[in-house]
């Protein structure tokens, strides 16, 4: 169990250090709020719900903005908070050829109306993976605009902090799940999709040991 968790410190690490450093070498005090906000956030949660360590998923995705036409993708981790409560971590870019070149690095966190998972007793929960997953989304993230002109949009900066609601749903197997979301920029008036694969190693590991679908 104590390599699990280190193992799960060190995704952590290495997605602050990706969304903050690799990608975008000026850090200014917002991103520095919002990683300094989103270690502290993880680092707690975790430490919290050790026992949902096998549900934790990484995927990736396709974005589109509908007032925009841009296309983007993204990557994301999923981490369980409880049955109904997901924390979710996630890097988008818009590429130089679309109209609006951009990175979003946030945090969401996922409220489920509908689960897959169902408790057993206070530490145990059986997944029935043929059982979607619908689940609504609040967040805020972190926006780069690398080719801002000013005048486009009188509420946006170089550099900018957006809060956003939206709803998402998934479904696939124990190992994989298709995700589809819609979501809504509250500042900017904007709507996006985002599409993509989350894929869980917890459940590729616990399928070499047993068959069953009862984990601990």
């Amino acid at each position: 169990m104590i390599i699990k968790i280190i193992k799960i410190f060190d995704a952590i690490k290495l997605l602050s250090y990706f969304c903050t450093t690799v990608i975008s070498e000026t850090l200014n005090p917002h991103l520095i709020v919002l990683k300094k906000t989103t270690l502290i956030g993880l680092i707690l949660l975790v430490s919290t719900s050790i026992y949902a360590q096998d549900k934790v998923s990484f995927g990736a995705s396709l974005m589109y903005n509908f007032p925009l036409n841009t296309i983007g993708v993204g990557i994301r981790s999923q981490i369980p908070v409880t049955n109904r409560i997901t924390l979710t971590p996630d890097v988008k870019y818009s590429p130089k050829f679309n109209q609006i070149h951009e990175l979003y690095a946030g945090l969401n966190v996922h409220l489920l109306l509908i689960t897959s998972t169902k408790n057993i007793s206070y530490q145990r929960s059986r997944v029935e993976p043929q059982k979607p997953n619908l689940y609504i989304i609040a967040g805020a993230e972190y926006n780069q605009w690398f080719n801002y002109i000013n005048g486009i949009n009188s509420k946006a900066n170089k550099q900018n902090v957006l809060p956003k609601i939206g709803l998402g749903t998934s479904f696939g197997s124990h190992i994989t799940r298709f995700f589809a979301e819609v979501k809504y920029n509250i500042l900017w008036d904007e709507a996006y999709a985002e599409a993509g694969l989350l894929i869980y190693p917890g459940f590729i590991k616990l399928k070499k040991k047993n068959r069953c679908s009862v984990i601990n």
